[in-house]
């Protein structure tokens, strides 16, 4: 009988191997010949006179690399309206490619075509400062056509020197105000019998309200609703300023509207005309296509930007992005080489920190903080905030000479939070399971395990290890931020969010502002008076980047059933997890 069973189980393991090992050899194959034919180069054909940038501003806007491996979206609609298929570009690319289009004759205009775009307000602003830059630079007009504008994409058709809009029914301009909507879980907890066991430090540090509650707590309502607010009055007075529309009106709209249909939003002032995108198209490019030569993507414009092979001296953006951990998109293993070669690259005379990330494990935090204290100790180091820059995000900004962050950047979040979950109830009452263990060397042996109630000992252990590390945390900030105490960095921490423009009241953030204004820091501040601008790290590749994400899925699945990770690696320093839009 055993005999027996152990050749089904072996029978099993093999042919589950087989199934893994098959899939791989088959997708690595379809990746190579995919990637070998993405990097065959079609020969550049010259651009048509009076071409548009075209900029679609739909999909998940990222601020350095897309994300590769996501897979193509197909769209019954797209095929029938013929509303253009490609997803925004990355911010680097915006930036470069706006700086091109400038420059470039042949380019006439920018066209925005307005989608679901999903961006954080800060995102948002930097984008909107770009155009504003392109219009003053170039005297060249910006247009925007949408069906469907929400508040983030009106945004930025209200600095257009043109705003049209689809005519018929769907269309319209999304204004009822921003929401901030979090899913809590407690009652689902207890109904299936899993105890969340929170430890922090700070009454607004608030990451795990979703496992603790059901509700949002008071200190945590409050800062969401000082957070919204900054967005909510920036978009009213940005709007009203550059399409002349009273800002009352805009403040009393959500109330009565939520939102304006077509024919409301043009008599409103808000659109200038009604027409379809084929009719666009016609009447500004003199042709309809489904692939018009004069609308030119972004990505064929940077492929006739040559690299700058000047031997002047450079000034390198480092991209931080992505929630911070081993298993993370930012990981110290990946970024602290970065940050080095950067620190002994002689030709970098300054390093641009672009930060948007909610924070991260402790660990991958501080040591990324060191290595970038130890380039500021030999050139300057200017911090850029994107839309998110709080806990571990605003851990690795501390030693910077300089903060900058836009009127609705979420920094701060100065805090420690641990969670832990037993799962005994739901194995023993609900899935008829027992956990039972032999413990050598120690009564605490099994200490973190989620399968038995932890003790006072425990929680006490724990408590204090997350103490000391809120403790470290308000000494890097006073340290690179030059507070005078560190119970003066207590009383803005305790883990409370900030919106950029507070953030700068309470010494947080040194000044407002997007990338333009971190390289002219950094550029004053190394002594430049002309620079070259290169990015950092280096871009994965298809493959390296389908790689990188395998080994993620086989780590995660080893780690199945295995010991739970120690304390440097449970403690967390996380954004509330909440939508805000």
């Amino acid at each position: 009988m055993w005999r027996f069973l152990r050749l089904v189980l072996a029978f099993l393991v093999a042919f589950i191997i087989a199934v893994v090992l098959g899939t791989l050899l088959l997708t690595l194959s379809f990746t190579g010949a995919v990637v070998a034919l993405s990097q065959k180069q079609k020969p550049i054909i010259a651009l048509p006179d009076s071409s548009w940038l075209y900029i679609p501003l739909t999909g998940e806007l990222r601020e350095y690399q897309r994300d590769d491996l996501e897979a193509p979206s197909f769209s019954v609609l797209s095929l029938a309206f013929s509303e253009p298929k490609a997803s925004v570009p990355t911010l680097e690319e915006l930036r470069r490619a706006l700086e091109a289009a400038a420059e470039n004759k042949k380019i006439r205009g920018i066209v925005l075509y307005a989608g679901a775009l999903g961006a954080n307000p800060a995102q948002v602003q930097q984008i909107g400062r770009w155009l504003r830059d392109f219009q003053k630079k170039s005297q060249k007009p910006i247009h925007i056509y949408g069906e469907y504008y929400t508040e983030k994409t009106y945004y930025l058709a209200a600095l257009a020197d043109s705003v049209f809009m689809y005519p018929g029914a769907g269309g319209g301009i999304e204004w009822n105000g921003v929401t901030a909507e979090g899913i809590f879980f407690r009652k689902a907890f207890q109904r299936w019998g899993i105890r969340p066991i929170l430890v922090r430090v700070g009454k607004y540090k608030s990451a795990a309200e979703s496992f603790t509650e059901e509700q949002f707590s008071e200190a945590n309502r409050e800062q969401l609703r000082l957070l919204l607010e900054v967005v909510w009055t920036t978009w009213i007075d940005s709007v009203s300023a550059w399409r002349g529309v009273p800002a009352e009106s805009l403040r009393t709209w959500p109330d009565t509207r939520i939102f304006l249909s077509p024919k409301e939003a043009k008599n409103a002032g808000l659109v200038d005309a009604l027409l379809s995108w084929e009719d666009w198209q016609k009447a500004f490019t003199g042709e309809y296509s489904t692939k018009n030569k004069r609308l030119i993507p972004v990505s064929r414009l940077l492929r006739e930007v040559e690299e700058k092979k000047e031997k002047a001296p450079k000034v390198a953006i480092l991209y931080a992005e992505g929630a911070i951990g081993p298993t993370e998109d930012l990981q110290a293993e990946d970024m602290v080489p970065e940050i080095e070669r950067l620190r002994q690259d002689t030709t970098v005379k300054a390093v641009i920190l672009r930060v948007n990330s909610p924070g991260g494990a402790v660990l991958d935090s501080d040591r990324m903080a060191t290595a970038l204290k130890a380039l500021k100790a030999e050139k300057p180091l200017i911090v850029s905030m994107g839309g998110v820059a709080a806990s571990g995000g605003y851990y690795i900004s501390a030693y910077a000479d300089s903060i900058f962050a836009e009127r609705t950047t979420i920094t701060g979040s100065i805090g420690v939070i641990g969670v832990l979950f037993n799962i005994r109830e739901l194995m023993e009452n609900h899935l008829d399971l027992r956990s039972d263990r032999v413990r050598v060397g120690g009564r605490y042996a099994d200490f973190l395990s989620p399968y038995r109630e932890p003790d006072a000992a425990e929680i006490a252990r724990l408590q204090g290890a997350i103490d000391e590390v809120y403790q470290e945390f308000l000494q890097v900030v006073k340290a690179g931020r030059r507070f005078p105490s560190v119970e003066a960095v207590h009383s803005i921490a305790q883990g409370r969010v900030w919106s950029g423009a507070d953030a700068l009241e309470v010494g947080l953030v040194d000044g407002l502002g997007g990338l333009e204004r971190a390289l002219e820091a950094a550029r004053q501040k190394a002594g430049l008076d002309k620079y070259t601008v290169i990015t950092a790290p280096k871009k994965k590749n298809f493959v390296e980047n389908w790689l990188s994400k395998w080994g993620e899925s086989l780590a995660w699945l080893t780690k199945l059933g295995s010991k739970p990770s120690p304390p440097t690696q449970v403690l967390q320093m996380r954004l509330p997890e909440v939508w805000i839009d």
